[in-house]
């Protein structure tokens, strides 16, 4: 099968968009349900880490009824859990809009993801640089040939200290895509010859909220799977293959926290 490109996706035709102001602001939409939250936000999205947050750090603003829930892990760092309202571009959308309006300044997506390198460890840390835009979210913050990067100030932090700590880490673009089951093997195949360290949901939608709204971003990732190429999970059930060994992030993602804390304390203290 060969590899069509089509035309790069925008958002409807209805008028003014990336400059018009909106019905209403993140402010409005938090009053009430939002507390003052540190400089520095780590954004996750998986319950366990959730769960490892909710026992170590002080929860911000318990009588508040919040649609995400927001805990203190250091004077300068925050956490809040995205899938409190879902998974994907929209929900991480929103949480970094009120996250940013909450006060903070530098957010930092932690995740599991698909990884598109073979070669990659598994306990590896993937820190993407660039985003492939195949969501919705990002196109209604920044013009559709406009380039959707993480901070790289923040990511050479991220690097040092998780090198530092003992992880290898490996950077390279992302594919932010909001079709999980329909990532195809030709897409895969295009991503990994061209070098891309990651496949997810979220990184293109936080990176650009945070872009428009002139704060730092970055993505680290914890390797989820080991996202397959040239075959399907449909050639392997017919060949009668046992499918392909996923390692599991579940424990990595807590290890990673604390050097993403540690990197975000240094940041925000030396730049803001």
């Amino acid at each position: 099968m060969c590899w069509r490109r089509v035309p790069t996706p925008v958002i409807p035709d209805a008028g003014p968009t990336y400059d018009a102001p909106a019905i209403f602001s993140p402010e409005d939409g938090i009053a009430g349900e939002v507390p003052s939250l540190p400089p520095a936000l780590v954004l996750g999205v998986d319950e366990d880490l959730s769960e490892s947050v909710a026992r170590r750090g002080e929860r911000l603003a318990p009588d508040l009824p919040t649609a995400f829930e927001y805990h203190r892990l250091s004077a300068r760092v925050g956490f809040v859990s995205i899938q409190d309202l879902g998974v994907g571009a929209p929900a991480a959308a929103i949480a970094t809009e009120k996250a940013v309006a909450g006060g903070a300044v530098a957010v930092v997506l932690l995740a599991s993801a698909g990884a598109l390198q073979p070669s990659t460890p598994a306990d590896a840390a993937l820190l993407p640089t660039r985003a492939v835009r195949d969501e919705g979210a990002s196109y209604h913050y920044l013009p559709a040939d406009e380039p959707v990067t993480s901070t790289a100030g923040l990511v050479d932090d991220l690097g040092t200290v998780l090198v530092d700590a003992g992880v290898e880490t490996r950077r390279g673009p992302v594919w932010s895509t909001s079709a999980l089951f329909r990532e195809t093997v030709p897409q895969v195949e295009r991503y990994r010859d061209e070098g891309f360290v990651s496949v997810d949901m979220e990184s293109a939608a936080v990176w650009a909220v945070a872009t428009y709204r002139g704060v730092d971003a970055a993505t680290v990732h914890a390797v989820g799977s080991v996202v397959p190429t040239g075959r399907t999970a449909q050639d392997d059930r017919e060949e009668g293959a046992d499918p392909p060994s996923e390692p599991d992030a579940t424990e990595r993602l807590p290890a990673l926290l604390d050097p993403t804390v540690r990197a975000l304390e240094s940041y925000v203290e030396e730049r803001r």
